[in-house]
Formats: structure tokens, sequence, C-alpha cells
């Protein structure tokens, strides 16, 4: 018997298509969702050296983790 491509699988070149759409969607989510939040940040915390710091680890980790939300539900959508 041969394998092939399972029932509802994708092939490798799809694969790597949808999973580059997937990655510019989660960008552009994160993106898009980091910039609202970086503002209020800037411009409620109190201009201390620390406060600031917390709060710009806050907007980097936001980003982070808001891109991989996106990407995987993005690669779930398109599959």
């Amino acid at each position: 018997m041969t394998e092939g491509i399972p029932v509802g699988g994708l092939c490798e070149e799809c694969r790597r298509i949808v999973r580059q759409r997937a990655a510019r969607i989660g960008r552009w989510v994160a993106i898009g969702t980091t910039i609202p939040l970086a503002l209020y940040v800037t411009l409620t915390l109190p201009r201390t050296r620390d406060i600031r710091l917390v709060g710009a680890a806050a907007v980097v980790i936001w980003y982070v983790l808001t891109s991989l939300i996106a990407r995987r539900v993005a690669w779930e959508w398109m599959k």
C-alpha cells in the first residue's frame, strides 16, 4: 500500500504556504493590538524609570503572546 497525504492533510508546499500566511496574519494582529496598548501605557503610567521598564516589558510580552495566539488561530482556520 502506498502512503500519501492523509484525508484532510496538506502537502508540504501547501503547509508552507499556510504557515507563511498564518505568520503574516499573526504579525498584523499583534501589531494592531500592541500599538493601542503601547499608547495607553505611555499615556497613563507615571514617568518613573522602573514603571516605564515594566510597562515596556508588558508591551513586548503582549506582542509575543498575541502573535503566537493569532498565528495558531489563523493556522487552524486556514488548514
